[in-house]
């Protein structure tokens, strides 16, 4: 065969590997395989565990290759379930099939799972161990993390040592992950690290937030806020009607759904499990992996991305950072124009994280050893920079930045303009509903030539949100530079809205652009006037923990040179926990970059935690100064009830939004 004809059929041939791959068998001749294995792990210098399912023909047809899923069990799990006779500990049942001998706990349709679905499908399914010994029956090493193992960098591992030791399809378009529970959460973070790796990713009733990340630098993360991750990505979950994590992943649903991502979830009732937390629908869940194994997405052409890692790679790009404090290394809109780079101390609106760099790698995008411009805009403020830089051998460019923020342009001197939606102004602090509210795009032009004739147009993704003006021209602006003269009004239609979404479209030069905005609501829903101050004072917690809370001399006073924390009760008379509130001001008296976090995990079994602020008052504030904050709190509205017994109407959380005065130096 020659080259030409070679090159003519190489994409027909692989086009044959996934439609094959997708489709149904009925082979009577040749069984489906389960194996339970072995190998060893550099990441974590041990052996570790995999149980593999190889469909029916794997070990006859020895010219076929496969897609794989890889499934991640949840809390009490392993990768062959419980040992015989062991109940499972996280209503896992229907996920240990027929497999362990015992199908009374495969659930009311003992079909519905893992090997039944490999039987008649062309796919491998891989489900890894996420066993811990020094925690177990916790898994993953989060949550927080003890051991320093990370799941995240072993995935990889994994996959290369898959492809090399069975006939898969062995490129992203060929790969996806799946999971329940914890490890649903897993699923989710795995995808959000290696988007690269995989086609799509799915959760079976995903644990919402856990503390993750390196040792010492940890930090709680809520997956609702990492949606930006997934852009370009396909992903599906699976929410329960009485499954205890009901509430947080129907936050995760509207969140994922505000953003335009590549999105869908399926419910289920008590025509399936009694909607209680387990794997149910392994058919409707891993056919929307093979749907995407035959249609896999292509490369965004701008990616997002959210890591708890200091250092972290994805899409060929390679980003360091001497930060040692914890929190958030956010990046968005990248492309071969540049990329905007962030950092939160906590999502979704900590402060910066001070005093560290962040050495950026790109991917071989431009031209070897050719002179490019960066053009830097500070978005602490607005200043720009530039400065000439010269690609290396392959392609890549090097540049730092600091961690307060930057919208980086890279070009060559007579590039085309390219307009990027830097940040955004309000007219006011904090916009409350029905509120007109004025919104000033900062746009800045980080290519190498003026652009002209900018169509900008505001759009709304979320229904109670108006945009009062949806679009605007912009005649002119020159290279390097930013405007800030359009605005748009927008209003809020619904109090108990905390953030609304917005999506930019920047239309010039034949091409269209799209940038993502959230915009702060604050709507109180009454002034709070049972409340205590933590200066160092410790409180009961509903999970059946202490916590300090504020840092002073502990006499429950806000003075200057403290900082302080706001606790309240709850509605329910046998509550006896104090519940921290999250804290908004604009007093110039309260120090925004010192606000810390302290973080109480919900009594739930979700992994979730509520967040209550530690906000800093000036030594110069005088004594008799009131200070007006916005505050938000939740607490469980029913208690404590059994898990799986009394249904996800057990383990709702009621948030509250209010009003708190203090007067300074002064008793209450």
């Amino acid at each position: 065969m020659n080259n030409l004809l070679r090159h003519i059929l190489k994409p027909v041939f692989y086009l044959m590997l996934f439609i094959l791959a997708s489709a149904p068998v009925n082979s009577e001749d040749n069984a489906m395989v389960i194996q339970d294995k072995k190998h060893f792990s550099e990441v974590f210098d041990e052996e570790r565990h995999y149980r593999v399912f190889l469909p029916s023909g794997y070990e006859t047809d020895l010219d076929r290759r496969y897609p794989v899923i890889y499934f991640f069990h949840g809390y009490g799990g392993r990768y062959n379930g419980p040992a015989e006779g062991e109940s499972s500990r996280s209503a896992e049942s229907r996920y240990y099939d027929e497999f362990n001998g015992n199908v009374e706990r495969c659930g009311p349709d003992p079909l519905d799972n893992i090997a039944d679905y490999v039987k008649t499908h062309e796919v491998i399914v891989v489900k890894w161990d996420g066993y811990v010994n020094t925690q177990y029956p916790r898994p993953y090493d989060i949550g927080p993390v003890k051991d320093d193992l990370h799941f995240v960098d072993y995935f990889p591992e994994l996959v290369a040592y898959i492809d090399a030791t069975y006939r898969t399809i062995a490129t992203r378009e060929g790969r996806a992950t799946s999971g329940l529970s914890m490890g649903g959460f897993m699923s989710m973070f795995v995808a959000s690290k290696s988007p690269h790796l995989i086609s799509s990713a799915s959760f079976f009733n995903p644990s919402a937030g856990f503390i993750i990340g390196p040792k010492a630098l940890q930090v709680y993360t809520p997956f609702k806020e990492m949606g930006r991750s997934y852009i370009g990505l396909p992903i599906r979950q699976h929410i329960g009607m009485k499954d205890f994590l009901r509430q947080h992943n129907l936050e995760i649903d509207i969140a994922f759904k505000g953003l335009e991502l590549f999105y869908e979830s399926w419910q289920y009732g008590v025509n399936y499990f009694n909607g209680f937390h387990t794997v149910v629908n392994v058919e409707g869940q891993f056919d929307f992996h093979l749907k995407h194994f035959r249609q896999p997405p292509s490369k965004p052409p701008m990616w997002y991305h959210i890591d708890v890692y200091p250092n972290f790679e994805l899409w060929g790009y390679r980003f360091e950072s001497n930060r040692d404090v914890s929190g958030f290394t956010i990046i968005d809109e990248a492309c071969e124009a540049g990329l905007k780079i962030t950092t939160r101390q906590w999502l979704p609106d900590g402060p910066s994280i001070p005093d560290s760099v962040i050495r950026v790698t790109t991917d071989a995008l431009y031209q070897a050893n050719t002179s490019y411009q960066i053009s830097r805009l500070n978005l602490a403020n607005l200043r720009v920079q530039t400065e000439n830089v010269t690609s290396d051998e392959t392609g890549k460019i090097h540049f730092q930045v600091n961690s307060s923020g930057s919208d980086i342009g890279i070009h060559r001197p007579d590039a085309s303009g390219f307009v990027s939606v830097a940040d955004y102004r309000l007219d006011t602090d904090f916009p409350r509903a029905w509120q007109e509210v004025r919104l000033t795009l900062i746009l800045f032009n980080k290519g190498g030539v003026a652009v002209d004739s900018i169509h900008v147009e505001l759009m709304s993704q979320d229904e109670e949100i108006e945009v009062l003006d949806n679009a605007a021209t912009i005649e002119r602006i020159e290279p390097g530079n930013i405007h800030q003269q359009t605005s748009f009004r927008i209003r809020c239609r619904a109090t108990h809205l905390d953030r609304g979404r917005l999506k930019v479209m920047l239309k010039y030069a034949n091409r269209e652009d799209r940038f993502l905005l959230e915009v702060p609501f604050y709507s109180a829903n009454m002034d709070l006037t049972e409340f205590e101050i933590g200066d160092g004072r410790t409180f009961n917690q509903d999970n059946g923990e202490q916590l300090t809370f504020g840092n002073g001399n502990s006499d429950g006073i806000a003075d200057p040179g403290e900082w302080i924390a706001v606790l309240t009760r709850s509605d329910r008379i046998d509550d006896e926990a104090w519940y921290g509130l999250k804290l908004y001001t604009s007093d110039p008296y309260v120090d925004s970059q010192k606000e810390r976090a302290v973080w109480s995990l919900r009594p739930d079994w979700s992994g979730t935690a509520r967040q209550a602020s530690e906000v800093y008052i000036r030594p110069d504030c005088p004594v008799g100064h009131e200070i007006t904050f916005q505050g938000v709190y939740d607490f469980q509205k029913h208690g404590n009830l059994q898990r799986d017994r009394q249904g996800a109407h057990s383990f709702i959380h009621e948030t509250k939004r209010v009003h708190v005065r203090i007067v300074v130096g002064q008793q209450r």
